[in-house]
């Protein structure tokens, strides 16, 4: 009975002191409960903070609240902050109506105006323009970023110019830096770039899809996508005259335009032969000619360098130019691949 009791006297003491300092605009300063009017630029420590007006200094409690703008540091479970903040939020909840400048450190952070400092949580959002730091597992600046969103998910409906570092990255316009594993904009700008295993641009991107040969393998498909200036090949190939049939893997290549009509197409692409342990990394330097808008041809010289699983069984090609045996493993060949690409990108 006296484990209830306690907390309970507790609890009806703040409330009481809440009654009586919304009655009077004396400054209330107990350990349980602290309530300042405006311009009050002292120390807050209790267990309830509360400060009418703007507060400068700290503020230490289990619920800091801070009517207009605060500058200072906020320390508790949860902060809050009816104007700007110029200082810290640290806490499990950190609000502010306003913008803030220097950082809110917590499990969830929200800035409702603009942010040029630091949100450090599990989830982050700026409602306004973020041009400092989001770091978290979901990120999220609503409107205009200037800044870092670094994080598991990272989004942004309006414009990036800053950076997005994630496992996933969302943007509807790209005029920077995006470095994870599932890339997303809606359009592209002249400085914007993708970076990741799977990049989709919806104006301004590359698609396409490639049937050619090589030397290792007569039958090749190819899909391309991501930017003209970096995209992702995912590859499937096949030769009947080999042992392991299918081949399966992927790559990145780039796209480097001299005129309307022809390009320099480097490639580089790591492929496993299904069933074994037989890898190859090839290296192409293609030349590509556009035959109409969509419909272009690719052809030129390539390296590959394939390792055997089991001792002298090398992985014969169908041709080559040049042979070179380094172990019993290891061999490097000089070949050249052609095919012909659909870009359905326009």
């Amino acid at each position: 009975m006296k484990r209830i009791f306690i907390p309970f006297t507790f609890l009806l003491a703040i409330m009481t002191q809440v009654a009586m300092a919304q009655e009077s605009e004396k400054p209330i300063y107990t350990v349980a409960y602290n309530l300042v009017p405006d311009g009050f630029n002292y120390p807050l420590i209790g267990f309830v903070n509360q400060a009418k007006g703007n507060h400068k200094g700290a503020q230490i409690g289990f619920v800091n609240t801070n009517g207009k703008d605060f500058s200072g540091a906020q320390i508790s479970f949860l902060n809050t902050a009816g104007g700007d903040v110029d200082g810290a939020q640290v806490g499990f909840v950190n609000v502010t109506a306003g913008g803030f400048k220097g950082s809110q450190i917590g499990f969830i952070n929200t800035a409702i105006k603009e942010s040029s400092g630091a949100q450090i949580g599990f989830v982050n959002t700026t409602v306004e323009e973020s041009s400092g730091a989001q770091i978290g597992f979901v990120n999220t600046a609503a409107k205009y970023l200037d800044g870092a969103q670094i994080g598991f998910v990272n989004i942004n409906p309006k414009k990036v110019d800053g950076a997005q570092i994630g496992f996933v990255n969302a943007t509807k316009s790209l005029g920077s830096l995006q470095l994870g594993f599932l890339n997303y904009a809606d359009s592209l700008e002249d400085n914007g770039v993708p970076i990741g295993l799977l990049s989709i641009v919806r104006k301004g991107g590359y698609k396409a899809i490639e049937f050619g040969f090589t030397e290792m393998h007569p039958v090749n498909v190819a899909f391309k996508i991501g930017v003209p200036r970096l995209y992702t090949t995912f590859n499937a190939s096949y030769n009947p005259d080999l042992k392991d049939e299918f081949a399966l893997g992927g790559g990145f290549g780039s796209i480097m335009t001299m005129g309307k009509v022809f390009y320099v197409n480097p490639e580089a692409i790591f492929q496993n032969q299904v069933g074994s342990n037989n890898d190859m990394l090839r290296l192409s330097l293609n030349l590509g000619v556009a035959i109409s808008q969509k419909v272009h041809l690719v052809v030129g010289p390539s390296l590959t360098w394939v390792q055997s699983d089991k001792y002298y069984e090398y992985v014969e090609p169908n041709f080559y130019f040049r042979r070179e045996t380094f172990d019993e493993d290891d061999e490097l060949f000089l070949g050249i691949n052609a095919a012909l690409r659909y870009n359905f990108s326009y």
